[in-house]
């Protein structure tokens, strides 16, 4: 399905920083990442920013205000440099109109969305926040392997914790043996221990 998509949309580049979409512009499509990473989230007036998510090759976004018909209700920012692909209007019904599997696939990938919010609300309500950063921990390597290039104020701002827990949380972590951290990383040694 990424090969169809990449085939009927437009490439577009972007440089490690960029805003790609901002809240309130209009649906008119949505993306597919090829290469590299983009946070999906919120800045608030003050300043603050909450991070629901970071998607990285041949993840889709955008598909809530295309399909919704409502205006972006999110924040795109390029985390590294990526490329990726602008599936319009036009494209996206000559594919649901042409490949019955594209509709379908579609369904999976926001079936998937969706159990993957309600995971995470059932969680923000029910864990700690050591519960919480390991989870968020464990899905970044099962996508990113063992090194994770995060800040910890970005991870904080994923968890939608204070800065200062996550790294109590992960100063705790290191002393057990089960994180190394550095400059803008994490290495998780053994992912199968942090449990």
């Amino acid at each position: 399905m990424a090969a169809l998509l990449v085939r009927a949309g437009r490439r577009c580049r972007f440089d490690s920083g960029a805003i790609i979409q901002q809240q309130g512009d209009t649906g008119d499509g949505f993306w597919l990442v090829e290469t590299g990473k983009v946070s999906i989230c919120r800045f608030a007036p003050s300043g603050t920013v909450t991070i629901f998510g970071v998607v990285g090759p041949n993840d889709l976004f955008g598909e809530l205000a295309h399909f919704g018909g409502v205006v972006r209700q999110v924040d795109v920012v390029a985390e590294t440099d990526v490329a990726m692909v602008h599936v319009d209007t036009k494209a996206i019904n000559a594919l649901l109109d042409a490949e019955p599997a594209f509709a379908r696939w579609l369904l999976k990938s926001l079936a998937h969305q969706l159990r993957a919010a309600l995971d995470r609300i059932d969680a923000d309500r029910n864990l700690s926040a050591e519960d919480r950063t390991v989870r968020v921990l464990k899905e970044m390597i099962s996508r990113d392997g063992s090194e994770l290039r995060i800040t910890q104020e970005a991870l904080a701002n994923h968890l939608g914790i204070s800065r200062v827990t996550v790294g109590a949380v992960l100063n705790k972590l290191a002393s057990a043996g089960l994180v190394r951290l550095a400059y803008r990383k994490i290495y998780v040694p053994n992912p199968d221990a942090l449990t």
